[in-house]
């Protein structure tokens, strides 16, 4: 915590974590004010504002003259004899044409079917999870791809007892369930490829700086060239902030480092859209692909084995994410004692195509 939170909050999280950590359960009683008071170093109305704000928030109760306790959760998968399962995306518009979500959807309409449950799509970013929560009472939500900075809010609805899991967004050390593919070892297979081709001068095209999986592949490129012995210059790194386009600015980096002397001869694309994006500059500039620099893209939507040349790729195994993110829900609905939480990642594959070629010796 910042030193410039205020104290109470500190006090917040604390009691928080306790739950979280199952030391204090649902119907039991936490440490008086008194005690916790004593624990910190604080005074007592600092230990109450804490309090007061969690009765608030629904995640404590007071009982005058005996106490305050954990709020008993409500059993929701028996509240509705049919579950209602939310789907809440960052958008919907244009949904199934999505490279990346629609492959979700599909998995949890099919599922819906199987397993007769009520699918619902309500878009929202992170800032909206609480409103999305108060609409569906009774309901268990999978969050797509959240921001990184939405981990706060996540962490709150997890220690309020709602049933959720996060696709496509992960945090180490999360307690709240995660589907994830592996990034860090898409981003190591690819780069290992390259480097059997004789690449070193590597770009990396990173997305959006808030996503948890361009941070993860970011991470896993600097891994892979720091193992391979190289310096990765900062300069190699070009940051469009965006999932879906090149900036100008980004376009600008880039044609520096594919023009002058030392060139780099390879780049390596966080997501499939950057990829077009990078193809058409480089088609700008009257390079070649692969003979004056290979490529290769996250994500493998059909148009890729279609593209000139076609397109070496990172494979996600997203129907199978989507599958597993609503057998998690599904399981934590019924039984969240049996449901531990935690990240989970699914395998990725290289498919090689004809993006890329060997450096002459």
């Amino acid at each position: 915590m910042p030193v410039s939170e205020p104290r109470y909050r500190r006090i917040q999280q604390h009691i928080e974590q306790l739950i979280a950590q199952h030391r204090v359960h649902e119907g039991e009683r936490i440490p008086s004010e008194r005690e916790i008071a004593r624990q910190f170093g604080v005074s007592q109305m600092t230990v109450n504002r804490a309090i007061q704000e969690l009765v608030r928030e629904g995640v404590l109760v007071r009982r005058v003259g005996s106490g305050t306790y954990v709020q008993r959760r409500q059993p929701l998968a028996r509240a509705v004899t049919r579950a209602s399962v939310v789907m809440v995306p960052p958008f919907a518009d244009h949904l199934e044409e999505d490279t990346y979500l629609r492959w979700s959807f599909h998995a949890f309409r099919d599922r819906a079917i199987k397993d007769n449950y009520v699918l619902i799509v309500e878009p929202a970013s992170y800032k909206g999870y609480q409103e999305v929560v108060q609409r569906y009472p009774g309901a268990g939500f999978i969050f797509l791809i959240p921001d990184e900075e939405g981990y706060d809010t996540l962490h709150h609805l997890f220690i309020r007892g709602v049933p959720f899991v996060v696709l496509g967004a992960s945090w180490q050390d999360a307690p709240f369930a995660c589907v994830d593919s592996d990034n860090i070892g898409g981003v190591r297979m690819a780069m290992g490829y390259l480097f059997r081709l004789g690449h070193e001068r590597i770009a990396y095209v990173n997305g959006k700086e808030s996503a948890t999986n361009c941070r993860d592949r970011l991470r896993g490129y600097l891994q892979a060239m720091e193992e391979r012995g190289i310096v990765a210059e900062e300069d190699w790194i070009v940051r469009p902030h965006s999932n879906r386009q090149l900036s100008e600015e980004a376009k600008h980096h880039l044609t520096s480092l594919l023009l002058r002397r030392d060139a780099v001869t390879a780049i390596l694309c966080a997501g499939y859209y950057l990829t077009l994006e990078v193809l058409s500059l480089i088609r700008t500039l009257r390079l070649r692909v692969p003979e004056d620099v290979s490529i290769i893209s996250f994500d493998d939507p059909s148009s890729a084995a279609h593209l000139q040349p076609p397109l070496t790729v990172v494979r996600q195994p997203l129907y199978a994410m989507g599958e597993r993110a609503v057998d998690r829900l599904l399981n934590l609905m019924r039984s969240p004692a049996n449901e531990p939480g935690g990240v989970e990642y699914l395998p990725v594959e290289l498919i090689v195509r004809n993006s890329c070629e060997r450096l002459p010796e």
